[in-house]
């Protein structure tokens, strides 16, 4: 009989231990969705903005929208529709592309047209043509650090330039995708709107960069994260679960 109380008593024992650890992983798992979809209405630019451009006058034009961005995304000075008007007026103080956030930064009472780029010492600027995916979906910014890499064509990619710096990020121009067909024979073009990005770079860098544009190799951007190591030349294989 005292057998038999002892594993019940076991049994009511393992049986809370089992119903807290569900209750504690539950928990755990609601603070975790929380935090995934805790997101601020900010506006963000879905036509490219001209420097000297009024934030008024884009807004009205419909060059500015509200979208849901995650919290940890968010960018200094970000600006809702809680403290717009604080843009009221003030003139776009650089070229913004489509997919940046406004910040109060990126506009100001006065804006001088012709203004020389930033360039650090001993450095060059110069700029490239990206897609989206070529500058990271368009979240690399003024002030990002960079790596520049290269894809080789044959299932691996090289890095053209460790680490850099961007300088502007440009307005964007419409490029040719390939024709296409309509219903009764006419062509068609699907344009696919190209972004001017403008890095610093030593002469070694531009001259690799301004040879890879040249040979049409396909470059992209990484934005570095802390601790990433990388080399000038290294060579980045494919993956073999891509292999034939």
């Amino acid at each position: 009989m005292d057998r038999r109380r002892i594993l019940l008593v076991v049994a009511a024992v393992v049986a809370a231990l089992g119903l807290a650890i569900v209750f504690v992983y539950a928990r755990q798992a609601d603070a975790r969705a929380d935090e995934r979809y805790d997101a601020v209405d900010v506006y963000k630019v879905v036509k490219p903005i001209e420097i000297g451009e009024t934030f008024d006058a884009a807004l009205a034009g419909g060059k500015i929208e509200q979208q849901a961005v995650p919290r940890g995304q968010l960018l200094e000075g970000y600006v809702t529709s809680e403290n717009a008007t604080s843009l009221e007026g003030q003139l776009a103080a650089m070229d913004i592309a489509p997919g940046e956030q406004v910040t109060t930064a990126k506009f100001a009472e006065e804006v001088r047209t012709g203004v020389v780029l930033p360039v650090p010492e001993g450095m060059l600027g110069q700029s490239v043509e990206l897609d989206d995916q070529g500058r990271v979906a368009g979240f690399a910014s003024p002030g990002d650090s960079v790596a520049v890499l290269v894809a080789t064509g044959s299932s691996a990619a090289v890095v053209l330039v460790p680490e850099t710096q961007v300088l502007a990020v440009g307005s964007s121009s419409p490029i040719a995708s390939p024709e296409t067909q309509g219903e009764e024979g006419a062509t068609q073009e699907n344009a696919v709107a190209n972004t001017v990005v403008t890095l610093a770079l030593t002469p070694e860098g531009a001259l690799d960069l301004t040879a890879a544009i040249d040979a049409g190799s396909t470059i992209t951007l990484a934005i570095r994260g802390e601790g990433v190591q990388l080399e000038r030349g290294q060579t980045v294989p494919g993956s073999t679960a891509l292999s034939p």
